[in-house]
């Protein structure tokens, strides 16, 4: 006798570890502030092992990248599928591929981290941990400028457009629920902050 074929399981999909911890740090760091907080609470209001917790992040203050990281992480491969072409065009496909990136971030995805700084006690550390982060753009950008202008040039473009692009970020995130697109905030920051180097080339 043939059996019948067993239904399918329904309700919400199982969270993945990684969203367990981030949610667990999310809450812990509201309840009772980034500095007080051990990896070990984080772990145990998730449910999983400190293991699995460097399965997925090299320190505590990852968690406070989660959601940028995933960005920020796309930028080098969009600069080196952009053209290099001469002069301001070049600063073109730069703006083109930043906004691009921008543009993929899930607009309900808001850096916790950042919007709940004071209450959560991350400034500091954000400040702090954001040095490197900064820095690696900084240099992806330098890279995809190579050979379009002299070392210093190169240099101050591609500070300058990691300062737009946190000053763009900034904005977004002050900006409360009626957001607009966060590469709506970008490009006001950053196209105007390019526009002298344009005029230079």
């Amino acid at each position: 006798m043939a059996q019948t074929p067993t239904a399918p399981r329904v309700g919400r999909p199982r969270r993945s570890s990684q969203q367990m911890l981030e949610d667990a740090a999310a809450e812990l760091f509201l309840e009772q502030g980034y500095a007080a907080t051990a990896i070990e609470q984080i772990t145990q209001r998730a449910g999983v092992s400190r293991n699995t917790f460097f399965n997925y992040f090299g320190v505590k203050s990852d968690l406070l990248w989660i959601d940028l990281d995933r960005s920020i992480a796309l930028l080098p491969a969009a600069l080196a599928e952009s053209p290099r072409e001469a002069g301001a065009a070049r600063l073109d496909a730069l703006a083109a591929a930043v906004l691009a990136v921008a543009a993929r971030h899930p607009a309900d995805r808001v850096p916790w981290a950042l919007s709940q700084a004071d209450l959560m006690g991350t400034r500091a550390e954000l400040e702090a941990s954001a040095l490197a982060r900064l820095t690696a753009q900084t240099r992806a950008i330098e890279a995809f400028l190579e050979g379009w202008s002299g070392r210093a040039r190169i240099r101050a473009v591609a500070c300058v457009s990691v300062g737009a692009v946190a000053a763009g970020l900034a904005e977004w995130i002050d900006a409360g629920v009626r957001r607009d697109p966060l590469n709506a905030y970008i490009a006001a920051a950053l196209l105007p902050a390019l526009a002298g180097f344009r005029e230079e080339s």
